[in-house]
């Protein structure tokens, strides 16, 4: 579907001379001027921080408390814990418990600091400001509640089951040791310990109040935790468990950050793992396409914007089901949609090219390739690099081109690397220099780029950019020819008949050791 770059003329090898060649931290989400609280944050975690601001306050005043009948709340997310399971664990089994910090789910959450000090929330706005100081905040709201009161309210909202203000199983959540007590465990990488920990937390908490939490690590756990001790099987039924753990889309819809698209809630996350578990097959669970897309569908049902576009590839692949560029195009939308950049691409990649069901649109394509290029989507970097070096659905524009060119392949893409070598061999747009060529064409060799396999080796033979090795120059060659170049087998034959016989040995020795 993309343009591939071209490769070095095979003549450089015959004739002596070459041709043109032509493929985020983790800032916090804002919410109405507040960053978002810290990872695994409890249900009540955002309308908790929001309750700092007193107009938030006045609109839960005038809801009678009731943060449901306020301006919508989505929920808080968090980054997946995937630990190296085989590692040695980094407190000793069988220490002492580890002290827990105020967060429950086993990190300092802003959202229970005492004090709530404005210097955790940098972004706030100028009366989010003013409600750090409650006098000033309640002056200029009037009667409204106060902080305490509607942090109160959301967390007794939050918790199913218990009416506004009676925060029964609210205070049973809140006082709860076990589920931080496992997350501190496992963070040190007592596995075991903290699976002990995790089923206390499980039986004593509702799916809502972090039991789904609970779930969700008992089955990770099981499925690859323990040793030689875990059971994918009954790993399989946990994460099923928190997977289809009762979701309400009206007040359970989890912050999407399309600049942490994999920030997850434990209902999410349980699906997506079900979805790679069944896609791949794993251990005694035998692979499932149609399966898989069930769980991912449900991931995208439960808020994960992300698995819309995993969805996306299962349709245009025909994984598991007759293939169906139409359908992958309305699931890439959907996470496009979002601001999920590698949706936006595929979305651009398959309007560009267009396919069955699915006409060439390159103006379209050319819009979703810029938006995914604003979130640094190498791919789409490269695409519109392409785009202003041909002129394709915009004004030629060759020093935009090498801009672009130069952050996609600053940010890994292998035929960016190829084309910003080819820039610096040539040395027409930007001074010639052949060592930085040679490292960006070697950088690109070594990602698979059959362009960049078959460009270093026409260095390495001429001796250009640094020195002469013909055994390796042969050995790139024949993996660029194994890659499809359609140039590299004639060139590595003529490369071969020139060769002396020390090199030839060194070809030999290389491929004896392989």
């Amino acid at each position: 579907m993309r343009y591939r770059a071209a490769g070095l003329a095979v003549l450089l090898l015959v004739a002596g001379h070459m041709a043109s060649a032509q493929e985020r931290s983790g800032n916090d989400v804002t919410v109405t001027g507040q960053r978002m609280p810290g990872a695994e944050a409890p249900r009540s975690a955002t309308c908790e921080a929001l309750a700092r601001d007193p107009f938030f306050r006045a609109q839960l005043d005038a809801a009678k408390g009731d943060p449901f009948m306020a301006p919508r709340i989505l929920l808080p997310t968090r980054l997946p814990r995937n630990p190296n399971y085989a590692a040695p664990p980094k407190v000793p089994a069988g220490s002492p418990l580890p002290d827990l910090t105020k967060s429950r789910f086993g990190v300092i959450d802003p959202v229970y600091s005492p004090e709530g000090p404005a210097t955790q929330f940098p972004d706030v706005t100028e009366a989010v400001a003013a409600a750090n100081d409650t006098s000033v905040a309640d002056r200029e709201v009037g009667q409204s509640m106060n902080r305490d009161a509607a942090i109160g309210a959301c967390r007794a909202a939050f918790s199913r089951g218990s009416s506004v203000g009676a925060g029964g199983r609210a205070m049973i959540a809140r006082r709860d040791e076990t589920l931080p007590m496992a997350f501190a465990l496992f963070d040190q990488g007592r596995y075991p310990e903290s699976l002990e920990w995790f089923r206390k937390a499980e039986q004593k908490l509702q799916l809502n109040e972090g039991g789904d939490e609970a779930a969700l690590f008992i089955g990770k756990l099981n499925l690859q935790g323990l040793g030689n001790k875990s059971d994918p099987i009954e790993g399989v039924r946990w994460l099923r468990k928190a997977a289809e753990a009762p979701f309400n889309a009206v007040l359970e819809t989890p912050v999407f950050d399309p600049l942490q698209p994999d920030r997850n809630t434990a209902v999410g996350e349980a699906a997506v793992m079900l979805g790679n578990i069944y896609r791949a097959g794993f251990g005694p669970v035998a692979r499932n396409p149609e399966e898989a897309r069930k769980w991912y569908e449900r991931a995208y049902d439960v808020g994960h914007i992300a698995a819309a576009k995993v969805i996306g590839d299962l349709y245009y692949a025909g994984t598991g089901m007759p293939r169906d560029a139409k359908k992958a195009m309305s699931w890439y939308r959907k996470g496009a949609a979002f601001g999920h950049a590698s949706a936006q691409f595929a979305l651009a990649e398959l309007l560009y090219a267009g396919d069955e069901g699915v006409p060439v649109d390159k103006k379209t394509a050319f819009t979703w390739y810029k938006a995914a290029a604003r979130a640094e989507h190498p791919g789409a970097l490269y695409a519109l690099a392409r785009a202003y070096d041909l002129g394709e659905e915009t004004a030629p524009d060759p020093k935009r081109a090498i801009v672009l060119y130069k952050g996609a392949a600053l940010l890994g893409d292998p035929a960016a690397q190829v084309a910003i070598g080819t820039y610096f061999y040539e040395g027409k747009q930007l001074a010639k220099d052949d060592a930085t060529a040679r490292r960006w064409f070697e950088a690109a060799a070594k990602q698979g780029d059959r362009d960049g396999m078959f460009n270093l080796a026409a260095m390495m033979v001429r001796g250009e950019g640094g020195a002469r090795d013909v055994p390796h120059a042969w050995s790139w060659l024949h993996a660029a020819a194994r890659a499809g170049h359609s140039a590299a087998p004639r060139a590595l034959a003529a490369l071969e008949q020139r060769m002396t016989a020390p090199e030839r040995q060194a070809v030999a020795a290389m491929r004896g050791g392989r």
